[in-house]
Order: structure tokens, then C-alpha cells, then sequence
């Protein structure tokens, strides 16, 4: 099922009328997210899961262009960075593609899809991440598990809150490019008040070397988000973020501006 994952997410995308209503998403990814916009991409799924209740078909897109990018306390060499999403919501089911486009850097361009469902509070995602390496000459639909460069993730996500919010999540990538299969817990908080927006965030890694050679904790971090302009239903912003990724003693600092 999961290798026909993509073909299902683009044709659905590809198919969408034209009248369905465009509506800004912010990440986070992916994502995701957004939408608090962050270079996480889980975020991506949590919020999108948790705000598209409609019965209505809603078609969703975001973008932004980010210093350095960032992802659980990892750094993959983009620098800068730009990340377009988008995604179709309905009933609590969210399909959607996210990816990631070297301006400059060593990094490898990345493309991802993921399929969530909302349960109340709970928000289950399956992810299907894919980078592109140019010296293994990797092909996407290489889904062997000694050469493929795909990785799929399951999640578990438990939100609670709005405007001053609480996000759980446990992920496991299971099949693919990892080996090791890292399993990683992560708690966020979310406040808004005005056109602002902060975040805490602490990543710990309890099994695995995806993220570091041992456990321990991989991803700490704060940002701050400033809404800028309004056009309609599509919001700009600005934001900035701070990680840590204790495991490797090394720190990262990334500014961020979309819609």
C-alpha cells in the first residue's frame, strides 16, 4: 500500500476542480504545520488534522523560504532553503506533498507525502519521506530496503488547546532508509496573543542513530513568529527559531519568512 502512496496523494491533487476555495496554511512537515510555520514538517499534519473538520473538500498551500533547514535537531545542508507544501483536507482526513528545494548548500532536494486522520484529539499519520543523492544516483521508485533513499514514519499525535496548546507526539520510522529504526518523542507548546506566536519544543530519541549515534534528547528549541500582512485568506510572516541538538553538542539559529 505505502509504495502506492504518491501515485494516490498526485492524482487526487491533479483533480481537484477548479472552484474548490484556495485558503492560506501555515506550517510544520511535514509539516509540518504551519499552521505554525517551522521547519518541522510533522507540524505540517498536526495542526491540518486538527483545524480541517469540514465536510467540504478544502484545498490548502503554503510556502516559505528559510535560512537553513532545520528538521528534529538535524541540519540537512540547505542554506537557504525553499519549502512549498500543499494539501487536500476532508472529514478529518488530510492528504498532502511537502518538499524541500536547495538554493544553495550540500543538501539533497527532498520530496515527501503523508496521509493523517484525525480521531478527537488524536491525529494518526503515515509519511513517506524521499531525497534525491546524486553520488548513489538514487531512484524514487527504489524501494528496496539495502539501496532505497525512502524512509516511511508512523505517528501518533495528541493536541489539546488553541491559542495555548499542547502537542504529543511519538514516531517511528519503520521501514526504509533507517536501518536502525529510530523512534522519536517529542513535546511542543504552541501561545498565541495577537499576530504573534511562540514555541517550545523538546526531541528525545529512545531508540535508533538517526538522529544521534544514542538516545538521548535531539531536538531543543524555541521560535518566535510574527504575522505580517493579510491578503485575503492567505497570511505573511516572519519568524525565527533556535535548536539544539544536545546528543551532538551542536546549536543552530534559522529565520524563516512565507505564507
Amino acid at each position: 500500500m505505502t509504495r502506492y502512496l504518491p501515485f494516490i496523494v498526485i492524482s487526487v491533487l491533479l483533480l481537484v476542480p477548479a472552484s474548490l476555495s484556495a485558503q492560506n496554511h501555515i506550517v510544520d512537515e511535514s509539516l509540518t504545520a504551519d499552521e505554525y510555520p517551522k521547519t518541522e514538517k510533522s507540524a505540517i499534519a498536526e495542526k491540518s488534522a486538527i483545524t480541517n473538520k469540514s465536510s467540504n473538500v478544502e484545498f490548502t498551500a503554503n510556502a516559505q523560504l528559510v535560512s537553513r533547514y532545520l528538521w528534529r535537531g538535524q541540519d540537512y545542508g540547505h542554506a537557504p532553503s525553499f519549502q512549498p507544501g500543499a494539501e487536500l483536507s476532508w472529514r478529518g482526513f488530510t492528504l498532502g506533498a511537502w518538499s524541500a528545494l536547495k538554493i544553495a548548500g550540500e543538501g539533497e532536494p527532498e520530496l515527501d507525502f503523508y496521509i493523517s486522520k484525525e480521531a478527537g484529539k488524536f491525529t494518526f499519520a503515515l509519511w513517506d519521506y524521499w531525497s534525491y543523492d546524486k553520488t548513489l544516483r538514487t531512484q524514487y521508485f527504489d524501494y528496496n530496503s539495502a539501496t532505497t533513499s525512502h524512509m516511511f514514519e508512523g505517528q501518533i499525535i495528541y493536541s489539546t488547546g488553541e491559542r495555548n496548546q499542547f502537542n504529543l507526539m511519538l514516531s517511528s520510522l519503520f521501514l526504509g532508509a533507517d536501518p536502525t529504526k529510530s523512534l522519536y518523542g517529542e513535546v511542543e507548546y504552541v501561545r498565541e496573543f495577537g499576530k504573534n506566536e511562540i514555541a517550545l519544543v523538546a526531541g528525545y530519541q529512545f531508540k535508533g542513530e538517526y538522529y544521534a549515534p544514542n538516545s538521548g534528547f535531539v531536538n531543543i528549541g524555541c521560535s518566535y513568529l510574527r504575522y505580517l500582512w493579510d491578503f485575503g485568506k492567505y497570511s505573511t510572516f516572519i519568524s525565527f527559531s533556535l535548536t539544539a541538538n544536545p546528543a551532538l553538542k551542536k546549536t543552530f539559529f534559522a529565520v524563516a519568512v512565507g505564507f
